[in-house]
């Protein structure tokens, strides 16, 4: 349960670096899995007959992938800001290499969580979701944003995985706010 006097302070979380480097360096496994992938096409993945062309790209995309995503967790890892700020203004979101800085809670319309595979998000639903969409400078963080909107309805999603902090209680804590403002958009 969420006190009166949580919903008033400022609430800073911080960055987990020790969960950070765990998923720069599975990461980087990835990448040399990669690697080897690209070096060794002839392998049998399947059976007996080799497939060098799939085998080829599924090297190519690990190291795409993961490349970008070890090379964001180890820029964020140097990043001495909160991960996330959340006041009676709003969220400031820092937590990822796609974060999208302040959401006003005039912006939030709703906030649930859905899980991907065993990968919990919270689902921030922003009434401008365009806005956040072009916050994001790099092409492909822009495109990215642009899918989770097609995907998801909003931009703007959150976890946990990068914080020093429970994913329910986080949740609790945004549910808590949303709810507050529900009520006072409501009288």
């Amino acid at each position: 349960m969420v006190t009166n006097l949580q919903l008033t302070a400022t609430v800073e979380i911080s960055l987990s670096k020790q969960k950070m480097l765990l998923m720069a360096a599975g990461s980087l496994a990835f990448v040399a899995a990669g690697f080897w992938f690209i070096t060794h096409p002839g392998i049998r993945l399947f059976g007996n007959k080799p497939y060098p062309v799939f085998t080829y790209l599924i090297g190519f995309a690990a190291v795409a992938f993961f490349g970008f995503c070890a090379f964001c967790l180890i820029k964020k890892l140097f990043d001495t800001k909160p991960g996330l700020v959340v006041n009676e203004e709003g969220i400031i979101d820092n937590c990822s290499g796609f974060s999208f800085g302040f959401i006003p809670w005039a912006d939030i319309e709703d906030i649930y969580v859905i899980e991907i595979g065993r990968q919990k998000l919270i689902i921030v639903l922003v009434n401008n979701p365009e806005v956040y969409i072009n916050r994001q400078t790099n092409p492909l963080m822009k495109k990215m944003a642009a899918m989770n909107y097609r995907s998801y309805k909003t931009p703007v999603s959150i976890t946990a995985n990068t914080l020093q902090y429970d994913f329910e209680e986080l949740y609790v804590l945004l549910r808590a706010h949303v709810e507050k403002l529900n009520f006072n958009r409501n009288e």
